[in-house]
């Protein structure tokens, strides 16, 4: 795998090679000063905080998107569950979540945060945070079992009456 700053750099594998170490080193130096930041944000997060955070990320995104922008996305996917789950503190799906938002926010890829619940025929009740880049699935996992409670997009209202902002 070629390093971060290539063009044409592939998205990582499952099984790293030894050329991989230096993008990894690198991505997992920025994660864990992220999940920092994120854990000192989360003292003081509320759920209702979501919304202007996602409208934040959204109002960053650039107009060209950056060089090799699948491949960085993916490294973030790749790096930040690993160095979360390494941490002296409780680093869960929201806290990754808000650090990978602010990470590609600096990079100046929109992002939208979500929160959801275990969908009721698969498991006993479990919320659960994740964030989306696009299509892709950057923190969170595996997110088709749970149903999306917030989806940090602002809504509309409707013909048939009032649409609420969760």
């Amino acid at each position: 795998m070629s390093s971060p700053a290539e063009s044409d750099a592939s998205a990582p594998s499952l099984e790293p090679t030894a050329s991989d170490l230096a993008w990894i080193a690198a991505y997992s130096v920025i994660a864990l000063a992220e999940l920092v930041r994120a854990r000192w944000t989360f003292r003081t997060f509320d759920a209702k905080d979501i919304l202007p955070r996602n409208d934040a990320a959204r109002s960053l995104s650039s107009a060209s998107p950056p060089a090799n922008r699948a491949s960085k996305i993916a490294r973030i996917a790749y790096v930040m569950p690993r160095v979360a789950r390494r941490l002296p503190f409780k680093s869960d799906c929201l806290i990754q979540a808000i650090a990978a938002q602010d990470w590609l926010s600096r990079l100046g890829m929109a992002s939208a945060m979500q929160i959801g619940v275990q969908k009721p025929d698969t498991k006993p009740f479990e919320a659960h945070a994740w964030l989306l880049c696009g299509e892709t699935v950057v923190t969170g996992g595996e997110i088709a079992h749970y149903e999306v409670l917030l989806d940090g997009t602002p809504k509309t209202p409707s013909a048939g009456g009032n649409a609420v902002n969760p």
